[in-house]
């Protein structure tokens, strides 16, 4: 009975002791863990940040040029107008100079009659 007691109990302090270590390692793992992990996610959130100030920086340049463009786009928009209205302009003006021509074709033939019909008189 003694035998047995005793090998009960050194077997009980063996696993004990077998135990023991892998229980504080294990704890200090999660600890180490843990803090890896709010390292990471500090890091993650530094990432996100910087990410977000790189496209805020790229869309506001974006933008700038798209208001550039929006500009010249506008500009030669209001040039085209200009030269439609002149060449409307011109157009009208060309077919008014060619019915004075006409007008004045018809004209030099009256007086040509005339000049011809009064030498024959």
């Amino acid at each position: 009975m003694k035998n047995k007691t005793l090998f009960i109990t050194l077997l009980s302090g063996t696993l004990l002791l077998a135990f023991s270590p892998t229980f504080a390692q294990t704890e200090q793992t999660e600890k180490e863990r843990k803090t890896e992990q709010q390292k990471a996610k500090v890091e993650a959130d530094k990432q996100r940040l910087d990410d977000a100030s790189d496209l805020r920086k790229d869309t506001k340049a974006d933008a700038r040029e798209a208001k550039a463009n929006a500009k010249e786009a506008k500009r030669i928009d209001k040039e085209a107008a200009y030269a439609a209205k002149h060449a409307k302009r011109a157009a009208k003006m060309e077919a008014k100079a060619q019915r004075n021509r006409t007008e004045a074709d018809k004209q030099s033939r009256k007086a040509a009659k005339a000049t011809q019909k009064s030498d024959l008189n």
